[in-house]
């Protein structure tokens, strides 16, 4: 028995639609299939319905059907409820008609629900009495009480297709994106990316990874800037960097003016004439920012659905980066599971909001033995299920960046610049890798295919 059930409390309280349902699958086994498709124990508010029908569930896993005797045998010997011969014999004594079993479904769904929703209004209740939270946490809780309870409510409806829907569905897509009618992805910006990985799709998680130094923020900035020209609304959540230091990586891009003279205040009348053009392309780009540091995923994600509201819409969003987020409690030991975790509600997260997610994430330093340092999904730091979870991951490596001796190699070649991106994994695309220039100056990547990127984005 669960532990989930043996913390059930028991208690009087008889439900009819529940003992209803116990009562015709024993009635008639052959249904157990059915049910079990549409509901779970959870789904049951009495705690001795939920007994039995774990009961039942692991009887017809065991035995392939469903035996009133060795319900009543197991209960006993178990010591699950009381009065077990009364129980069976209540089950048993009525007649129940199979045309009551969908009907007596679709009411245990709605007592789910209506048990969820009651929930989320105690716990609601609970958090007006708190006093030690701040207005961002008041929102993120009370956001994360109502998604779990809505979200959870949703879960009950099975997505279930037989191949002539799949098909026509299949086809409809086909023909939009055939007839440039549907959206095929988000376009980086970026030429060569794009043309291998086809843009990034909604509802997917896209890693981005790389040691440090490899220009990996800058990459996802860049990345962003390309988009948000084209008016795609762009939401960034920053763990690391202030806002303002964000959007000054965004103006020396645009303005192409040296990094470090725009940061010391050191530049000259043509070069502030040009960080005046790039405020004014910039400044009404559809971009919000949070900057707080150690948020948690329920805070991302509130931060994340606020600024889908504030903005009536969003096209993309970056976490920079997942080695800041804020670890869940209850896996706090176990690092490589807390990280599956928070990568795997990110992903949920970008589904919810049907949009492309941006994952920026550190490597481990195991490349650092390797002849090849190169990096590869084992690579991935804490990796848990990270490369198993994403729907895509990019690594960027920059060979003059691993030692001195590969920089004065770099340099003699004339391949200081050169950063590798190299798609590990693609769900829906392929991999392999291109190169693109790394304009330190800048901070900015360039495309090799087109030099002048900012002016040949594609549209559309």
């Amino acid at each position: 028995m669960s532990a989930e059930l043996n913390n059930v409390k028991k208690d009087d309280r008889y439900n009819k639609n529940e003992y209803q349902l116990l009562g015709i699958l024993l009635q008639y086994p052959d249904k157990i299939d059915e049910v079990a498709d549409l509901l779970e124990v959870k789904h049951f508010l009495d705690p001795q319905a939920q007994i039995i029908f774990d009961l039942l569930l692991k009887q017809y896993q065991q035995d392939n059907q469903i035996s009133r005797t060795k319900l009543l045998i197991d209960l006993q010997n178990q010591n699950y409820v009381d009065q077990a011969e009364e129980i069976i014999e209540r089950l048993t004594s009525g007649f129940n008609t199979i045309d009551e079993l969908d009907p007596t479904i679709d009411l245990i769904k709605k007592d789910y629900q209506r048990s969820l929703l009651q929930r989320a209004s105690n716990k609601l209740q609970e958090l007006t009495q708190a006093n030690n939270l701040t207005i961002d946490d008041y929102q993120a809780r009370a956001q994360e009480i109502i998604f779990q309870a809505t979200n959870e409510s949703s879960d009950l409806e099975k997505h279930i297709y037989n191949m002539e829907e799949v098909l026509m569905e299949s086809f409809s897509n086909y023909m939009d994106r055939k007839h440039k009618k549907a959206d095929v992805g988000l376009r980086s910006g970026f030429i060569s990316l794009d043309n291998l990985i086809g843009g990034f799709k909604r509802g997917h998680l896209n890693v981005i990874a790389a040691s440090t130094s490899m220009g990996k923020t800058a990459f996802a900035i860049n990345i962003a800037k390309n988009v948000l020209k084209r008016k795609a609304k762009v939401a960034m959540i920053s763990l690391e960097m202030d806002a303002a230091e964000v959007v000054d990586r965004m103006v020396i891009q645009e303005s192409q003016v040296n990094a470090w003279k725009y940061t010391q205040g050191e530049t000259n009348d043509e070069e502030d004439q040009r960080i005046s053009k790039a405020l004014d392309n910039l400044h009404e780009l559809p971009l919000m920012i949070s900057d707080e540091r150690g948020l948690n995923t329920a805070q991302i994600r509130a931060r994340l659905r606020k600024f889908k509201a504030q903005m009536d819409g969003l096209d993309l969003a970056i976490v920079d980066y997942l080695q800041m987020i804020q670890l869940p409690e209850e896996h706090a030991q176990n690092t490589s599971r807390a990280v599956g975790q928070i990568v795997l509600q990110l992903r949920n997260l970008a589904s919810e909001l049907n949009i492309p997610v941006i994952l920026i994430s550190q490597i481990s330093r195991s490349f650092t033995s390797r002849t090849d340092k190169r990096p590869v999904l084992s690579d991935l730091r804490d990796s848990g299920n990270i490369e198993e979870v994403a729907d895509g991951v990019i690594f960027l490596y920059r060979h003059a960046h691993t030692s001195a001796k590969a920089r004065e190699e770099a340099e003699a070649e004339g391949t200081e610049s050169d950063t590798n991106i190299i798609i590990a994994k693609q769900r829906t695309g392929q991999t392999g890798s291109i190169t693109l220039f790394f304009e330190e100056e800048f901070i900015r990547f360039v495309d090799p295919e087109n030099l002048s990127l900012e002016g040949t984005i594609p549209h559309g």
